[in-house]
């Protein structure tokens, strides 16, 4: 409610000497926890045994099909002759050159077609680019689990900012009470009533988008223990390199290429196949006769497209090297800023967390004040004191929140599952 009805002094008086006791009571039982950090996503970026297994066992069936090239071949012909039929001339002095039908059988090895001929290089392809499938799945495993890690992590700060807010906007709802008696009684003017009810609009609007009131109306204040955070930048780039699905399938990519350039050559456009055939001959009035041939078949384009087909593979490496050295110098300034950002951040906490040790003081030697004089002091300057020590811990809190994440965008621009022990972390003092 923004507008009570019928207030009295008395009612509102009660109302801060409650809230003053409450607050009193949070702040004597508060509790110091850690701030939540990235470790818990260790776990969640482990290697996926399951997805691991079945490329392993994909690429191990892919390396047995290419081993069974053994470039073997067996040909056969079957056919009858027409001559005679057609009146066409055939010699029947020579009973040996006349025959009716032929059948012929043979083998023959294909070496440049096999799995000997660059058999490293055709093994290495296939180890490649399995690899190179397997990242790209990865990926975009990753890339919904940092998703719900920065749900999780926004979650867990929202809980203690929450319960802040809470405390917030009790306090205004107060000194809303109290302006608006004093409007009644000509003591104050409209714009102060607008301007705190402004401020309990704003919270409720904050409050609405985290928790709900009934979930953290009962739990104690939390007080987050601040650190400052440094980041090993040497290291961090050396595992951009390493890491990063992306570059990490670059070069796997290049390696690809370099296979594919190697396996594109002159000998895989050419037929050259030693055979050993066996041939029956089918004659009417003659027992069959057969005979056995040794030789070689071959065939030799007579062109040669490996050379551009080379060239071009050459120029899709230097445009893959390009792209990639590219995209290290963005990811390296992308690091750069989240790490100024931390920087920032680092700063801005060590100053948040002084003005909270400052004004806790200054609340408990204005409370002892204030108890030597119960009735000879401003309710509302006091309830304002006690709000603007929780508007200093809801603004650090926010500050961590923002590091975290800072933190989170780094470790998603790496895909590196350790980033902690990369961290330096120092109780701010």
């Amino acid at each position: 409610m923004l507008v009570y009805e019928n207030l009295k002094n008395e009612d509102v008086l009660k109302q801060f000497e409650k809230r003053f006791e409450e607050m009193d009571k949070l702040l004597r039982n508060k509790i110091r926890v850690e701030g939540p950090n990235l470790t818990f996503g260790d776990d969640a970026l482990t290697p996926n045994t399951t997805i691991d297994s079945l490329y392993k066992a994909k690429e191990i069936w892919e390396t047995k099909s290419f081993k069974r090239r053994t470039g073997l071949e067996i040909a056969g012909q079957a056919y009858g002759r027409l001559d005679k039929a057609t009146q066409i001339f055939h010699d029947e002095d020579d009973p040996y050159s006349s025959y009716f039908a032929k059948i012929n059988a043979e083998i023959g090895w294909n070496f440049f077609n096999s799995a000997f001929f660059q058999r490293k290089t055709g093994l290495a392809k296939i180890r490649f680019a399995n690899e190179l499938e397997h990242i790209k799945t990865s990926k975009d495993k990753n890339k919904a689990i940092y998703e719900a890690a920065e749900n999780l992590l926004t979650l867990e700060y929202n809980y203690y900012i929450a319960i802040v807010l809470y405390h917030e906007l009790q306090n205004i709802d107060i000194l809303n009470q109290a302006y608006q008696y004093m409007l009644e009684q000509d003591k104050v003017s409209n714009e102060d009533l607008l301007e705190n009810i402004n401020d309990k609009m704003q919270l409720e609007y904050e409050l609405a988008q985290t928790y709900d009131i009934k979930d953290i109306e009962n739990e104690p204040l939390y007080i987050l223990n601040p650190s400052i955070i440094i980041v090993d930048s040497v290291r961090l780039f050396e595992e951009v390199d390493r890491y990063n699905p992306d570059l990490r399938a670059s070069y796997v990519e290049e390696q690809l290429l370099d296979a594919e350039r190697k396996l594109t050559n002159y000998g895989h456009d050419m037929r050259l196949t030693p055979f050993f055939r066996a041939s029956a001959y089918l004659r009417r009035n003659m027992s069959p006769s057969a005979n056995l041939d040794l030789g070689v078949r071959f065939t030799f384009p007579l062109y040669d497209e490996s050379a551009p087909k080379r060239r071009a593979i050459e120029t899709e490496k230097m445009i893959l090297i390009e792209s990639r050295d590219k995209f290290t110098d963005q990811m390296r300034s992308y690091c750069r800023l989240r790490l100024d950002r931390i920087e920032r951040l680092n700063r801005a906490i060590r100053t948040e967390a002084y003005h909270i040790e400052q004004l806790g003081k200054f609340v408990e030697i204005r409370k002892n004040a204030y108890l030597k004089q119960p009735k000879g002091y401003n309710f509302i300057i006091r309830l304002e004191e006690y709000n603007e020590y929780l508007k200093s811990m809801e603004r650090m809190y926010k500050l961590m929140l923002n590091r975290t994440l800072a933190l989170l965008d780094i470790q998603k621009t790496t895909n590196y599952n350790n980033l902690q022990s990369l961290i330096i972390e120092t109780p701010v003092k």
